[in-house]
């Protein structure tokens, strides 16, 4: 089942923010995925219809914005970004497999409008301290992300060893990004995700920062725009919704490119330091014509062939 891959893929990427942090980055994304199950069945209650969180998609929608988090979000905020993109996102489209936009990017982008100063507070991971489960968190020691650098235009700090363990503030699932390369292989694998979509969304994400670098140096530039924020995250599982993304391979592959643009786009111009949830939403508004564009193109050899001998 596709759900139960990425929620197993989703596991390492929480186990390994627990490290740094303790457990509460563990508490945010269950509550997440409590919240989006709890909510579909009540949905579905209302709406006199069997329940069908059975398929694992509400759970994979709470789970992905827990994980979008920062560690220092209060416990409330994956109740009420899960809550919006089951409540107000799927259901009222017809529930799971109906949706017209993903719902955890719905989600996150609800949240990131609202509370925009409590989604990008980072803690700092090097101090080795659990965060605290209880009480304020007004004296936890933050950082600056490198996303955050980069959109402040100044040189980032981060070895490519701390980039790939994950030992640089960002979002719960969305730092280690050896651990993310190797959930977008174990979803390859299984086809819960498309090679297509992630990697063409990584080429343009690349392509434009090689072209337009925010800091010296072009593989740096490269290196520090693909490994910061939540980008990598959501090629491997934001973009990969079965529901959302086209089914063609070439409009697959138009849509990865597009919603790489898209990211790149609204980091240089912006006002957040990561919009690449509002880059999902804009990418599945097109991905019905993406998808049909693709199929003309793969098919306008028999289609003019048809037509002349018609």
């Amino acid at each position: 089942m596709m759900s139960f891959d990425v929620l197993v893929a989703l596991m390492p990427l929480c186990l390994c923010s627990a490290v740094y942090y303790g457990a509460r980055p563990v508490i945010l994304v269950l509550a997440g995925m409590l919240a989006a199950v709890l909510c579909e069945t009540a949905a579905c209650l209302f709406m006199k219809r069997a329940p069908t969180v059975a398929d694992g998609s509400a759970a994979v929608t709470g789970g992905i914005v827990g994980m979008l988090l920062p560690p220092t979000a209060p416990y409330w905020m994956p109740v009420v970004g899960a809550a919006f993109a089951i409540l107000v996102v799927k259901m009222p489209m017809g529930g799971s497999g109906r949706n017209l936009f993903n719902p955890a990017a719905a989600g996150i982008a609800v949240l990131t409008l609202c509370f925009s100063g409590t989604m990008f507070r980072y803690a700092d991971p090097g101090q080795n301290v659990p965060l605290p489960l209880t009480g304020t968190l007004a004296e936890v020691i933050t950082k600056t992300s490198p996303a955050a650098q980069l959109m402040g235009g100044g040189e980032t700090l981060y070895t490519p060893t701390m980039l790939l363990l994950g030992n640089f503030p960002g979002p719960i699932g969305a730092t280690a990004i050896a651990l993310l390369a190797a959930c977008a292989l174990y979803l390859f694998s299984r086809r819960s995700a498309s090679p297509l979509i992630t990697l063409s969304y990584l080429a343009a994400c690349a392509g434009m920062a090689a072209l337009f670098p925010r800091v010296a140096g072009t593989g740096h530039s490269v290196l520090m725009e693909l490994c910061s924020g939540y980008l990598l995250f959501a090629g491997v599982f934001l973009l990969n919704d079965p529901v959302t993304a086209p089914r063609h391979w070439l409009g697959r592959l138009l849509y990865g490119a597009l919603a790489g643009v898209l990211v790149m786009l609204l980091r240089y111009y912006g006002r957040f330091e990561e919009g690449a949830c509002f880059a999902v939403l804009l990418a599945n508004t097109f991905a019905p014509a993406i998808d049909r564009l693709g199929w003309y193109l793969l098919n306008f050899h028999r289609i003019r062939k048809g037509a002349r001998s018609g």
